[in-house]
């Protein structure tokens, strides 16, 4: 069944998009730090977009629901993830869920757990996981069988703290650690059968994709065919590093067969902006993003979404490529 066109899709972007924009280099940020009522703002003037991806506890620091809650009536906007932060703090240098320390993984699960009952107030029902000091740098460091098997462990028990909530794993394959515990589509497809629980899912970074050198447009296939893909992240690389780009603006072609595939399987959740726009205004970079984005979209319209897929289905992969090409021509 071929799901939605242009018209119906639901844009959100991440609030992080609007923030300092910190690196390694300039520490302090390449922009004034904004308040959470500034970001939002920000988002709020982004065309198209009517959803923001919020950091728990980042920002929700020294506010309750209700003023969180106010804030995005105030700017028209409502939550699409909830993104639990378990990376940032420094007593998960050496993992959050797979610590060797009992008493640091457990914070973490009692932290995802927390930004659960969040995800429920704030009614998107979705927490984004991204184990990003999951993992191990050296040779030698990591017992692997025993982080998977506490990784595997406690997804189970935060899964079934509330399965009306949907879980996203993210995968990564480096960064922060030079190598992430949960690093591909496979991986991750094979941690939610390993946990089992029908509320444990993916969320498809197209950048964490490009940096394995996996066709994001397979890796949402295959995560779809498991029933198992639950958010997309929008964004862009040159393969090498996660460099959180502009949409669209690097791979033409993977982005578009990625959108095709997208209509194909019928995913209906948000497409959601993760980028970081160093040195960019974060305004126009995610109005970019989103016209990209629509750009392409209208393009698959035009050639034909049906006449697309029966090509591709077909192995006539050229004449895709010829359909594209007087479709832009014209």
């Amino acid at each position: 069944m071929i799901g939605k066109c242009v018209d119906d899709v639901k844009f959100s972007v991440g609030l992080w998009a609007f923030g300092a924009c910190a690196d390694r280099f300039c520490t302090t940020g390449y922009r004034e730090r904004l308040s959470l009522e500034d970001r939002m703002k920000l988002a709020s003037s982004v065309e198209e977009i009517s959803a923001v991806e919020v950091a728990y506890p980042r920002d929700l620091q020294g506010m309750t629901i209700d003023d969180m809650k106010g804030l995005l009536d105030r700017f028209g906007l409502s939550v699409s993830m909830v993104c639990v932060d378990v990376q940032t703090d420094p007593r998960w240098k050496f993992g959050s869920v797979t610590s060797r320390d009992p008493s640091i993984r457990q914070a973490a699960l009692g932290t995802i757990k927390e930004a659960m009952d969040v995800a429920v107030a704030l009614k998107t029902m979705k927490v984004n996981f991204w184990p990003g000091q999951d993992g191990y740098d050296y040779p030698f460091q990591s017992d692997y069988l025993s982080s998977w098997r506490m990784i595997t462990e406690g997804l189970r028990d935060i899964s079934t703290y509330n399965r009306n909530v949907k879980i996203c794993i993210e995968y990564k394959a480096k960064e922060p650690r030079t190598h992430l515990l949960i690093g591909s589509i496979g991986k991750a497809i094979m941690l939610t059968e390993a946990v089992g629980t029908e509320n444990i899912g993916v969320t498809v970074d197209v950048g964490h994709s490009l940096m394995m050198y996996e066709n994001v447009a397979e890796s949402v296939a295959l995560a779809s065919s498991k029933g198992r893909l639950f958010h997309i992240h929008l964004n862009d690389n040159y393969r090498d590093w996660d460099h959180d780009m502009i949409a669209g603006s690097v791979h033409f072609w993977e982005f578009l067969e990625l959108l095709l595939w997208l209509r194909v399987v019928g995913y209906h959740g948000w497409y959601s902006l993760d980028i970081f726009p160093y040195r960019e205004d974060p305004v126009l970079a995610c109005q970019e993003s989103i016209d990209n984005m629509k750009w392409l979209m209208e393009i698959i319209e035009a050639v034909g979404v049906q006449d697309l897929i029966a090509a591709v289905r077909e192995g006539r992969f050229r004449e895709a490529y010829a359909r594209v090409r007087r479709v832009m021509k014209s």
